[in-house]
């Protein structure tokens, strides 16, 4: 197999660390689960959008970030429909 030129793998490094990506290529969490708590108020029900658009965040992270805490038993996930999701912390 033939490597790409070195114009290629260096336009590819470029995108991976953009993407968020280390120098080793693995990607890495930039948003820190602990500002999700400064925006969730305790025993309130929020949608995935509000705690993106509070912390400046596209949707897809803060479901993510969410999930993780979720998984960790740090706040509550309910699921009234296939596509929508509310999440709880306890106080």
């Amino acid at each position: 197999m033939v490597a790409p030129p070195l114009e290629v793998v260096a336009v590819l490094k470029l995108c991976q660390r953009r993407a968020g990506a280390n120098r080793g290529g693995e990607f890495v969490q930039e948003h820190n689960p602990e500002d999700v708590s400064e925006v969730i108020e305790p025993l309130e029900p929020y949608m995935t959008s509000e705690v993106a658009d509070a912390l400046n965040w596209p949707r897809r992270s803060a479901f993510n970030v969410l999930d993780d805490l979720a998984d960790e038993g740090r706040i509550r996930k309910k699921k009234p429909e296939a596509r929508r999701v509310i999440w709880i912390r306890e106080q």
